[in-house]
C-alpha cells in the first residue's frame, strides 16, 4: 500500500514566552540551530510536492519564529490549507497584520479552562486577560477563529462553562483533546484526566455539537466506539479508522526531525532528519512508521487485545496510549471496553 502525508503538523520553533504545566514538548528555549527560512521554504515545498492538503503550525510559540508568515504563505498560495495554534500571549499589531494578510483558514487559541483554571495550567496570572483580548480583536478585525481546550483532570468540570465562554463570545469553532502524561504534564499528575470521566466528555461533544452554535472537533485521543461516536468527529457519521501517524499524517520538529505525529515526544519515533535526507526519501523508506503501517490486531495488549474493533481501531491514538501504558497497542482511555 502507498502512503502519502496528506496532513501535517509542524512545531516550527520551541521557543516560548511560557512554561505551562502540561506542555508536551517542554517548551522554552529554543533548540539549538533551528532551522532557517530557507530550509523551512524548502521543506514547505517538498510537502507541497508530495500531495499536503492540510498543515497546522505550531510552538513553542510559532509567532516567535522569525518569516513564519512566509512558510505559512507559501501552503496557502499553493493550495494547502493552513492553521495556526497559538496561546496569544505575546501577539502585537505586527502579528495582526501578519495574520490578517497570510491567508490561513483559522487562528486556534489555546484556553484550558476558565480564568483561575487557565492562568493556573499556563503559569502566567495574565494569560486569560489577554486571550480575551486577542479573541475581540481577531472578531473585529472578522479574522478566522477557533479555540484548542487540553482536557485535563483541572478543567473537565469546567467544560459547561467553557461552552458558556465560547458562545458568548462568538467563537465559530472549538477543539477538545485529552492531555497525554508527557512532557512537563508528566510532571503535574494532577493533569492526568481520570479515565471514568471520558464517557462523559464523548456524550458532552456529541449534546454540544447537536445545539449547532459551536463546531465542535475531536482530538484523535477521544472515543473509539461508544455509543456516541458516529457523531463525535468531523462532520458527523464518521468513525475512527485507526492511528494515521506515519500513513497520511506527518510531524515535523523545529530542527527537521521526522515523525508521524507531532505529539509522539520520544526520540524513539524519530524516522529521519531533514538536514541528512530528502522528506519523499524518510517517508518511502522500507520499513518506516512501522508501529502503524505494519500493524496487526495480534499486537493490541491488555484491554484492547481480543476486541472486535482491535482491527479497525488500532488501539485508538498511538500517543496517548504509548504514555499513559508505556506501550503503542494499550488504550486504557478507549470508552468501548
Amino acid at each position: 500500500m502507498k502512503y502519502y502525508p496528506k496532513k501535517a503538523v509542524w512545531e516550527m520553533t520551541l521557543k516560548c514566552n511560557m512554561n505551562c504545566m502540561h506542555c508536551g514538548s517542554k517548551a522554552g528555549k529554543e533548540r539549538d540551530l533551528e532551522l532557517t527560512t530557507d530550509e523551512c521554504l524548502d521543506i514547505a515545498q517538498q510537502l507541497i510536492d508530495m500531495g499536503l492538503e492540510e498543515i497546522t503550525l505550531i510552538g513553542g510559540e510559532i509567532f516567535l519564529k522569525k518569516d513564519w508568515d512566509k512558510v505559512s504563505r507559501k501552503f496557502v498560495d499553493n493550495g494547502v490549507s493552513t492553521n495556526i495554534i497559538t496561546n496569544a500571549f505575546n501577539l502585537n499589531e505586527e502579528n495582526f497584520e501578519q495574520i490578517k494578510n497570510s491567508g490561513i483558514n483559522i487562528l486556534y487559541i489555546s484556553v484550558d479552562g476558565l480564568e483561575n483554571t487557565h492562568n493556573t495550567i499556563r503559569r502566567n496570572p495574565h494569560s486569560f486577560e489577554h486571550v480575551l483580548k486577542v479573541i475581540k480583536r481577531l472578531k473585529e478585525e472578522k479574522m478566522p477563529l477557533g479555540i484548542v481546550t487540553t482536557v485535563t483532570g483541572l478543567n473537565v468540570d469546567e467544560l459547561e462553562d467553557m461552552y458558556d465562554f465560547v458562545v458568548d463570545n462568538g467563537i465559530p469553532c472549538w477543539q477538545l483533546q485529552i492531555a497525554s502524561p508527557m512532557g512537563n504534564a508528566r510532571d503535574n499528575p494532577e493533569l492526568v484526566l481520570a479515565v471514568d470521566k471520558v464517557p462523559y466528555l464523548t456524550k458532552f461533544i456529541r449534546d454540544k455539537k447537536a445545539l449547532g452554535k459551536v463546531i465542535m472537533f475531536t482530538g484523535d485521543d477521544i472515543g473509539y466506539y461508544d455509543e456516541n461516536e458516529d457523531y463525535i468527529r468531523g462532520y458527523g457519521n464518521e468513525l475512527w479508522c485507526g492511528c494515521q501517524a506515519g500513513k497520511f499524517v506527518v510531524g515535523i520538529d523545529s530542527i527537521g526531525n521526522v515523525k508521524g505525529c507531532e505529539s509522539l515526544q520520544d526520540d524513539s519515533f524519530i524516522e529521519g532528519n531533514l538536514r541528512e535526507n530528502t522528506l519523499d526519501e524518510i517517508w518511502n523508506r522500507e520499513g518506516a512508521f512501522a508501529y502503524n503501517r505494519n500493524f496487526l490486531p495480534d499486537m493490541l495488549k491488555g484491554k484492547c487485545k481480543d476486541c472486535d474493533k482491535g482491527f479497525i481501531c488500532a488501539g485508538g491514538c498511538r500517543q496517548l496510549s504509548y504514555f499513559s501504558t508505556d506501550d503503542k497497542y494499550e488504550n486504557i482511555y478507549c470508552c468501548y471496553r
